[in-house]
Formats: structure tokens, sequence, C-alpha cells
């Protein structure tokens, strides 16, 4: 009998947000642009991901991992289709409108902050630091 026989393999977790994390973790060095189309690629090849969803994924993946060490956060529960309650480190409310978002936006556009990960479908649009 083999002394190997016995063990028994560890499955990779085949959750999707834990598969784009460590996606993302291992392209962390790269721009926000780069690592997402990189996870986005590797969700709807490697794991037949329709490519909406593998982006959502990514996106989201990509919020938590960046979140790491924050305080601030976004207030889920206070949150609607129509405006977004951010908490700041010291707990104070802050909130956008859609219609803030949107001026945030084109304010990234005008400062070519606002960039398409995938420029032949022209989304998702991201914010560059």
């Amino acid at each position: 009998m083999d002394a190997m026989s016995n063990v028994t393999a560890i499955a990779q977790h085949q959750d999707p947000h834990n598969i784009a994390a460590a996606r993302l973790f291992r392209d962390r060095w790269e721009n926000r642009v780069t690592a997402l189309a990189n996870c986005i690629e590797h969700l709807v090849t490697e794991h037949d991901m329709p490519e909406e969803r593998a982006e959502l994924i990514a996106v989201q993946a990509y919020a938590d991992l960046e979140a790491t060490n924050q305080r601030a956060r976004i207030e889920v529960d206070a949150c609607t289709s129509h405006v977004v309650v951010l908490r700041t480190e010291d707990g104070t409310p802050a909130v956008f409108t859609v219609t803030d978002l949107m001026q945030l936006l084109e304010q990234a556009r005008r400062d070519d902050r606002a960039m398409v990960v995938d420029r032949h479908r022209e989304r998702p649009i991201v914010l560059e630091h």
C-alpha cells in the first residue's frame, strides 16, 4: 500500500468570488484596468462564466480586496437604487445620489481617469487613482 493512498486531496474552493479574488491577488501590482481585464477574461475563459456575470464578480472581488484595512464602508442597508450611503472612517454618513455619482463620473472623464476595462465593449467603467 502506498503511503499517499490514505491522503485526501483538497480541492480548490470553486466559489466564483474566491476564484476572482485569487486571480486579482495574482495581478495586484497591475493597475485597476489591467487587473480587472485579466480577471474577467480568466472567469470567462477558464470557468465558462457569462461576461456580464464575470464583470460583476470581478468588480465586487476587487472592491473587497481594496477595502482590506479600510474603516470606511458603504452602508448597504441604507442604499437604494437612487442613493449610496458611505460611512466615513469616523462613522459620518456621506450621501451620494445618482446625480452626484454621474457628476463624479463626468469629472473623472474630463480628468482622463475614467477608464473602460474592455475597449471593444466599452464596459465596465472604472476610475483610476
